[in-house]
């Protein structure tokens, strides 16, 4: 029995450790799709604008924020300069375009601006 147990603990940790792998793996990369279109045709004006160094280093936000290439960090930055009035907006609130870094839209149309 106790050789039963011993196995059955060591398969279940085998399996969270496989587990863990690829979650860590699915989340590589997963920049929003389509982010820099809803951002240039963006007209809301409910937003939020978070420092990515408050977020916790492992969700799966500040994974694909650090993860970003600098191409797709120029494109999202490039989206808000081509909306004037989402641009100013944000300016309006002290943030600078070039520190811009990640941007999500949610269920309800809200985006949420994350910059460093």
């Amino acid at each position: 029995m106790n050789r039963i147990a011993r196995m059955s603990i060591i398969a279940a940790f085998s399996a969270l450790s496989f587990g863990g792998l690829s979650y860590a793996e699915s989340t590589a990369m997963n920049w929003p799709a389509e982010i820099e279109h809803t951002v240039r045709d963006f007209k809301g004006a409910k937003f939020d604008v978070i420092n990515v160094d408050t977020l916790n280093k492992m969700s799966e936000t500040h994974t694909w924020i650090d993860q970003a290439t600098p191409e797709q960090v120029r494109a999202l930055q490039s989206s808000i300069e081509a909306n004037k009035p989402f641009a100013e907006k944000l300016k309006a609130r002290n943030v600078e375009l070039n520190n811009i870094v990640g941007a999500e839209q949610a269920a309800d149309g809200s985006l949420t601006i994350y910059m460093r």
